[in-house]
């Protein structure tokens, strides 16, 4: 297990130098390239080269590839060099059939197909590491600048001779090579700026791109990429992730038997969030991305390529949102409902054997009313992000014969992911309405927990009769069509007296409350070794060659997890460490507060305050002031500057180690031939893959302390802290796949082809899921003791947060398409698929041998008092799996059999259904779909291209989104992201062959993202996104 790196890495300073060293390295060649090409006037050998440039030839290209294929596949080709026809690499990719995306900060992020998470991702054809994927399978090309690449494949459909990863496909990333160039220079430079309809900062992007190809003799690229972006992703809905109650008129709310709805019963239940929220959410990006390639065909039948792929980002998220929460309390019913405040279901309960019973009553979903608040907080967030790979490949492609070929390849990667999150909340209330105090020696209470802050009234009935029980501070809020509105009290109750201003309005008030920081560590290395071959036969029939490899493959993979505790003593002089830097928090043995209460008015004389009135979706909150976020860009610096040193003390309960090893070998027959007069092609194939597993996974000690640079501290859960690692379990396991492949495409007419596809793939686990710590419970009822009279504390249950004993996905694919290309730019296709998928995760119990605190295994069970040998452990497990199936429509057409102006326009459309089901069922007992799946999915783009005048308008539709089930007891409820609808636009104009402007916009509607639980009215979070236009001028020669 490695150590905490306080400072940051040498990674990225060193790795920048070798990718600008290679071009350097380069340019060296080109200069000598020149000499040669002046005096050599014997012309090589070269390979046709494809200018694409302008939407119409990308697309006639991207159609290209999809039909001389031997697999199901789709791509994306770029209408430029460093010019995708979107934004990201993830919205050029939502455009294809079958691909759905995720976003974040209104950018596309992770990708799926055909609703499955589980992709392979390569690059040039082989593995690659992703910084924003380090742990997971899940595609993310968030780090990934989109003018690093040349264009996309989406392998939908399977050849033995590719590499065994990704159970619905394989999305590959290609990059410019020398070769593909024109001979000669050429050099393409880019700049744009861009502007949000929220924001109020101007981001910028410089590109350029430099290649030398001289007669495909050898040559190199170069293309560096610097950005930043201000991205709004404001937040308004509940706080938190799956917070909330089912709260009974019987007993939680007020008093016992409280009629809410006043229906004139008792017995309804509602959904009650814990929190609600009104956020302003920024996300800053800053990426660096350098890419290049160097060619050399060293002799007549021997080829050298060389590439590097490096990009570095910087993320920080923001968060400043004002939030009224009801504070944990046993009191769930924390509101009032208006009179339409509320919609009212049937009240169903779920039972173990999975069917549904109907109770008196009904359950309903909360839209309006009056918030009895109990905690009313300006919540400040800073996430800081540093994600850095670097893949690099070194490849000698050669001839023997002219029957045989190959290829010895060497890729290498590493990734790095390193994050420290800040949250503060600083109360406006006083912490009265909970009892939150500040306290004295002993546990006495001093203060509240906010001294300056407002007391509030007593809790009140439906009919307005008061409840002294507890206090609370009254907010209106409503969820009316797009927007929340919110009404904040005038008259506040300070020290028993009143006093008329607005809540929230006089930074005197506020209170730094609570505090904490944590943060993790990731970082991946990759090393793959793979010999190809190729043996082309000469008359044996329609089996026209054969290809065969050896792979080996090597991914080391791990994680360090820490929690920022601030150093402290008690009042008897014990050292300890706290997460919670909390006025209310008390010091281990001593009892009193150890932060003392924090003013607004000394943070603001520090100059970390700011006062913010934007909150886009939610009104009548005015200006309200918060810990600024910007000021804890350097979360660990800030919270050392405001409260004193923090140690950063790891978290094993979610570090680990993790080795993977594949060797594998495949053979492949190519075929050509005629059946009933018709032409053929495809392969059959098979792969062989053998994994080998070798983790370590860190298990939770029970001492209550731990050194740190010498000095030993307490750690109290009481207080966020985890008990340090005490040991590493370690698990090796390995499995072995054989994997068949058939792909094989009919020419029914020179334009029309039917494709069948068969494989069997295999794809691991994210690496959470089978590395992540084990927290054991030891207790003395064993009654056993050490030779030297020392008690042993018996393990009886753990807790285990990853599974190495989990099997990888495992998947048979089968698809069948239809093609029929009936013009130069014209294509329609209809495909179906079926995805088998052998399981699936779930929760399960398994039986682990686990240690005693001496060492030895026993196995100890406390209901019989045997010793078993084995330890009931809670965990993730295979469970049945399930299908994904579909159909996928695609149509594309330029309109040039018109006349006039109309046949400079053409259309691409696309459709995909894909229903499926999880295994999970919803509050009424009905299947849900897999885990990120939509069923439908639709694409329409007009587009434009007229003596280099280019137009396009795009829009994606996505309907509505699984997301999970959120258990309450016995309610279950679904929880989905609702249909969205985004609308992309275009426009760029080429004055002449060297000089080109555009003009792009993205989400021209402000399209919002709301998660709901069950029914649409139950709106957990809505996410809003800015309108964001780009300008853009691009220069070449």
């Amino acid at each position: 297990m490695k150590h905490i790196n306080h400072t940051k890495r040498g990674f990225s300073k060193q790795k920048l130098a070798i990718c600008v060293g290679l071009g350097l390295l380069n340019s060296s060649f080109s200069l000598y390239a020149q000499s040669v090409d002046a005096t050599d006037g014997q012309e090589g050998d070269s390979l046709e080269v494809i200018e694409v440039r302008g939407l119409k030839s990308s697309l006639i290209q991207s159609m290209n590839n999809k039909r001389f294929s031997n697999t199901i596949t789709d791509s994306i080709t770029a209408t430029d060099i460093g010019k995708l026809p979107d934004v990201t690499i993830a919205d050029s990719l939502q455009r294809i059939t079958g691909v759905q995306i995720n976003r974040s900060g209104g950018e596309g992020t992770s990708v799926n197909i055909r609703g499955v998470g589980q992709v392979g991702t390569t690059l040039n054809g082989e593995q690659m590491l992703s910084a924003s994927a380090v742990t997971t399978v899940q595609p993310n090309f968030t780090d990934i600048p989109s003018t690093m690449v040349s264009g996309l494949d989406v392998y939908k459909s399977r050849e033995a001779k590719q590499i065994s990863s990704g159970t619905s496909g394989v999305i590959d990333l290609k990059t410019y090579r020398p070769f593909k160039l024109d001979e000669g220079l050429t050099v393409n430079a880019k700049a744009e700026i861009t502007d949000g309809s929220m924001g109020s900062e101007t981001d910028e992007l410089v590109s350029a791109f430099f290649g030398y190809n001289k007669d495909s003799d050898f040559g190199f690229t170069l293309n560096v990429s610097v950005s930043n972006k201000n991205l709004a992703d404001y937040v308004i809905g509940s706080t938190g992730s799956d917070w909330g109650f089912a709260a009974t008129e019987a007993s939680t709310f007020a008093q016992d038997n409280v009629d809410a709805n006043s229906n004139g019963s008792t017995d309804d239940v509602f959904y009650a969030f814990q929190g609600h929220q009104a956020t302003n959410q920024y996300i800053a990006r800053d990426r660096v991305g350098v890419n290049s390639s160097f060619q050399w065909q060293v002799a007549d039948r021997v080829e050298l390529v060389a590439d590097v792929f490096y990009t570095q980002m910087d993320e920080l998220q923001t968060q400043a949102g004002f939030i009224a929460a009801q504070a944990w309390q046993g009191v769930t019913g924390w509101f009032t409902p208006s009179a339409n405040g509320f919609t009212e279901h049937p009240n169903q309960s779920k039972n173990p054997d999975g069917t549904v019973t109907t109770l008196p009553g009904s359950f309903n979903s909360f839209s309006a009313g009056v918030l009895q608040s109990r905690r009313n907080m300006a919540h400040s967030e800073a996430n800081a992000i540093d994600r850095e790979a670097l893949n690099s490949n070194l490849e000698v492609n050669f001839e023997l014969t002219d029957n045989l070929s190959g290829s010895v390849r060497w890729v290498h990667g590493k990734a790095t992911d390193d994050n420290a999150l800040s949250v503060v909340d600083s109360y406006i209330n006083s912490g009265s309405q909970v009892g939150a105090t500040y306290k004295g020696q002993g546990g006495v209470a001093l203060s509240d927990v906010n001294p300056w802050g407002y007391d509030g009234q007593f809790a009140q009935l439906p009919d307005g009769t008061e409840v002294q029980d507890f206090t609370m501070i009254p907010i209106g809020i409503a969820y009316t069509g797009s927007e929340q509105v919110w009404d904040l009290p005038t008259t506040q109750i300070i020290d028993g007296q009143e006093v008329n201003e607005v809540f929230g309005s006089n930074i005197s008030r506020y209170a730094a409350t609570s505090a904490n920081l944590t943060g993790a560590q990731k970082e991946a290395e990759l090393d793959v070794l793979r010999v190809d071959g190729k043996y082309a036969f000469d008359d044996l029939g329609p089996i026209i060659s054969t290809e065969f490899g050896l792979r080996y493959g090597k991914r080391d993979v791990s994680q360090l997890s820490w929690i920022g505790g601030v150093a402290r003593t008690n009042q008897y002089g014990d050292a300890f460490l706290s997460r919670w830097k909390d006025s209310a928090s008390q010091a281990p043995e001593t009892l009193e507060s150890f932060i003392d209460p924090i003013s607004f008015e000394s943070l603001d004389q520090m100059g970390l305050i700011t006062q913010i009135s934007d909150f886009q979706g939610a009104s009548g909150l005015g200006s309200l002031y918060f810990v600024d976020p910007d000021k804890m860009s350097d979360p660990l610096a800030w919270h050392n500057q405001v409260y004193g040193q923090n140690i950063q003390s790891p978290d094993g309960a979610n570090s680990y180690d993790l080795e993977e090893k594949n060797s594998e070998a495949y053979v492949q027959l190519n075929l050509d031939g005629e059946i009933a007069e018709m032409s053929y092609r495809g392969n059959v194939g098979l792969r062989y893959v053998k994994t080998e597993l070798d983790i370590n996974q860190s298990e939770l000690g029970t001492s209550g302390s731990a050194t740190y640079n010498g000095v030993s501290y307490i750690l109290s859960g009481a207080l966020g802290m985890v008990p340090p690692t005490s040991a590493l379990l370690n698990t090796q396991r390995e499995y072995s796949d054989v994997l068949p492949s058939v792909n094989l495409s009919l020419n029914l007419t020179d334009e029309q082809i039917l494709r069948f596809s068969y494989s069997k793939t295999v794809t691991p686990h994210d690496t959470n899921n089978l590395a992540g710590g084990i927290n054991v419970t030891r207790v003395l009822a064993c009654d056993l003791q050490q030779p030297d009279g020392t008690s042993i504390f018996c393990a009886t249950q753990a807790t285990q947060q990853g599974n190495p004993q989990l099997n990888p996905w495992r998947s048979t694919n089968y698809d069948v398409s239809y093609e029929w290309y009936f013009s130069e730019s014209g294509m329609l296709s209809v495909a179906a698929f079926y995805i088998d998928i052998e399981s699936f995760i779930g929760n399960t119990t398994v039986q682990l041998a686990l240690e005693d605190s001496d060492g030895v295994v026993r196995g100890y069970n406390l209901e019989t008092g045997e010793f078993t040998g084995l330890v009931p452990t809670s965990t993730k497990g295979n469970v049945d799996g399930g299908s994904v199936k579909g159909i996928e429509i695609g149509y594309q057409q330029g309109f040039d059999f018109l006349d006039g102006v109309w046949q400079n326009f053409g259309v691409t459309a696309n459709y995909t259904f894909s229903p499926s089901e999880s295994g999970e069922t919803d509050y009424y007992g009905e299947s849900t779909p897999m885990l990120d799946n939509s069923e439908h999915q639709a694409n329409v783009a007009l587009w434009y291209e007229d003596e280099g005048l280019q137009a396009r308008i795009a829009a994606n539709y996505r309907s509505k989104t699984f997301v999970s089930v959120r258990r309450l007891g016995s309610y279950e409820l679904a929880k989905f992201i609702e249909p969205t609808l985004y609308l992309d636009a275009s426009v760029s104009y080429d004055f002449n062959e060297h000089l080109s402007v555009s003009l792009q916009g993205t989400n021209l509607t402000e399209e919002t993202r709301d998660t709901y639980l069950q029914w649409e009215d139950l709106i957990d979070k809505r996410f809003i996104n800015e309108r964001r236009f780009t300008l853009g001028a691009q220069y070449r020669f």
